[in-house]
């Protein structure tokens, strides 16, 4: 990953932060000379031998067969982005030297894949994945609630796939580099666009200016 200085985020804390926040992202890997990739959700586990993403495939999916030849993989997550508008900078408005650019969240996971077949494994996985996203709800849904014979033919239907993780690295690209007035009026430039993603981009960088 291309990271200058200035936009490079190696915090494990903030990273784990992100990757359980954004949950989905596309796993890549390389067969016979070919990339591959699947989009799913992971979940983030920390365990005695390291942090591992967990996520699955459906059995159809010839993503597994490369998983479980136990190469390399890369996970790639990807949180709020925006397109910046030039106007939004006070030195746009003072010299006219603007361009426009673009902010953007990205965190890029690397490891060693491995299958998952076992059903106790698996219906754990679901069990987790589940309860991540319907804690808060008023009627949250659990994978109890399905009848027993329904949800074991599901598990035989899905495999899982994990990456016992090496290395971590992040891009915070939110025009650091740019003098304050700049910053702040990107902030409030955001602030009013119509897509929700940069309007998340223009709080996150919001939460970093103190605002």
């Amino acid at each position: 990953m291309y990271a200058p200085k200035q936009f490079r985020e190696d915090r494990r804390d903030v990273l784990l932060a992100a990757l359980r926040s954004i949950q989905f992202g596309a796993l890549i890997a390389v067969s016979d000379g070919r990339p591959e990739a699947v989009h799913m959700p992971m979940v983030v586990r920390e365990e005695p031998t390291g942090l591992v993403l967990e996520g699955h495939v459906a059995l159809g999916n010839p993503f597994w067969k490369i998983a479980a030849a136990g190469t390399g993989g890369l996970a790639v997550f990807q949180g709020p982005q925006a397109y910046i508008h030039p106007g939004w900078y006070e030195t746009k408005r003072a010299t006219g030297k603007a361009v426009p650019t673009w902010n953007y969240v990205a965190v890029h996971v690397r490891g060693t894949l491995t299958i998952e077949r076992d059903p106790l494994w698996l219906r754990r996985h679901l069990d987790t994945l589940t309860q991540a996203n319907e804690e808060g709800r008023a009627d949250p849904w659990r994978v109890s609630d399905a009848p027993d014979d329904y949800i074991d033919a599901m598990l035989r239907a899905i495999v899982g796939v994990r990456l016992s993780v090496d290395a971590m690295e992040g891009v915070w690209k939110m025009i650091q580099h740019h003098p304050e007035s700049n910053r702040r009026g990107v902030i409030a430039g955001l602030a009013h666009e119509g897509r929700a993603s940069a309007r998340e981009m223009g709080a996150l960088m919001g939460e970093r200016e103190g605002q």
